[in-house]
Protein backbone atom coordinates (compact mmCIF):
# COMPACT_ATOMS: atom_id res chain seq x y z
CA UNK A 1 0.00 0.00 0.00
CA UNK A 2 1.27 3.48 -0.84
CA UNK A 3 1.83 6.42 1.45
CA UNK A 4 -1.06 8.28 3.04
CA UNK A 5 -1.12 12.02 2.48
CA UNK A 6 -1.77 13.88 5.70
CA UNK A 7 -4.24 16.14 3.87
CA UNK A 8 -6.48 13.11 3.19
CA UNK A 9 -6.94 12.28 6.87
CA UNK A 10 -10.17 13.81 8.12
CA UNK A 11 -9.96 14.29 11.89
CA UNK A 12 -13.72 14.95 12.15
CA UNK A 13 -14.65 11.35 11.31
CA UNK A 14 -14.75 10.05 14.87
CA UNK A 15 -16.28 6.88 16.23
CA UNK A 16 -18.04 6.68 19.57
CA UNK A 17 -18.34 3.49 21.60
CA UNK A 18 -19.59 2.48 25.01
CA UNK A 19 -16.93 2.42 27.69
CA UNK A 20 -15.35 -1.01 27.95
CA UNK A 21 -16.31 -2.89 31.10
CA UNK A 22 -15.99 -6.51 32.11
CA UNK A 23 -19.68 -7.04 31.37
CA UNK A 24 -19.75 -5.69 27.79
CA UNK A 25 -16.43 -7.09 26.51
CA UNK A 26 -17.93 -9.32 23.76
CA UNK A 27 -20.19 -6.55 22.42
CA UNK A 28 -17.37 -3.98 22.66
CA UNK A 29 -14.80 -6.10 20.78
CA UNK A 30 -17.30 -6.91 18.02
CA UNK A 31 -18.19 -3.21 17.66
CA UNK A 32 -14.55 -2.08 17.56
CA UNK A 33 -13.51 -4.75 15.05
CA UNK A 34 -16.48 -3.99 12.77
CA UNK A 35 -15.78 -0.26 12.83
CA UNK A 36 -12.09 -0.74 12.09
CA UNK A 37 -12.92 -3.12 9.24
CA UNK A 38 -15.32 -0.58 7.74
CA UNK A 39 -12.46 1.95 7.61
CA UNK A 40 -10.04 -0.70 6.27
CA UNK A 41 -7.90 -0.43 9.43
CA UNK A 42 -8.34 -3.88 10.96
CA UNK A 43 -5.40 -5.38 9.02
CA UNK A 44 -3.08 -2.83 10.67
CA UNK A 45 -4.43 -3.50 14.17
CA UNK A 46 -4.17 -7.25 13.72
CA UNK A 47 -0.60 -6.87 12.32
CA UNK A 48 -1.58 -8.59 9.07
CA UNK A 49 -0.45 -5.47 7.15
CA UNK A 50 2.39 -3.02 7.81
CA UNK A 51 1.39 0.52 8.67
CA UNK A 52 1.79 2.90 5.69
CA UNK A 53 4.11 5.85 5.94
CA UNK A 54 2.62 9.31 6.40
CA UNK A 55 3.75 11.93 3.91
CA UNK A 56 3.36 15.57 4.91
CA UNK A 57 2.70 17.74 1.88
CA UNK A 58 4.37 21.14 1.94
CA UNK A 59 3.43 23.38 -0.98
CA UNK A 60 6.33 25.09 -2.74
CA UNK A 61 7.08 28.68 -1.79
CA UNK A 62 6.49 31.53 -4.19
CA UNK A 63 10.25 31.83 -4.82
CA UNK A 64 10.50 28.15 -5.74
CA UNK A 65 7.55 28.42 -8.12
CA UNK A 66 8.98 31.54 -9.80
CA UNK A 67 12.35 29.81 -10.34
CA UNK A 68 10.58 26.95 -12.11
CA UNK A 69 8.56 29.39 -14.19
CA UNK A 70 11.63 31.38 -15.26
CA UNK A 71 13.51 28.27 -16.31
Amino acid sequence: MGPILEANINMFNTLHFLKLTGLNYNFWTTSIKSALQSYFLWLYVSSEEDMPTVVIFTPPSFDEMSKDYKS
